[in-house]
């Protein structure tokens, strides 16, 4: 079964427009991983996503992730 990824954002106050059009949890993202295994790589190893997160540090003051398998309660 797939293992459904979704993350929000909350930008902090002091983000400018030019570094982000809008506020509060306006961002997000939905990623679908096959296995675990691909879950694990992508948030411990995947040099892309970490590039990406380590980008994020200065203007995120809020993250909300859910993972979940579909029909899995």
């Amino acid at each position: 079964m797939p293992i459904v990824h979704i993350v929000l954002f909350e930008f902090k106050p002091t983000t400018t427009y030019e570094q982000v059009k809008g506020g509060g949890f306006s961002h997000g993202f939905v990623s679908e991983f096959e296995s675990e295994e691909d879950r694990r790589y992508y948030l411990e190893e995947d040099p892309a996503h970490l590039k990406f997160v380590a980008s994020l540090k200065d203007i995120i003051q809020n993250v909300r992730v859910l993972d979940f398998v579909p029909g899995e309660f």
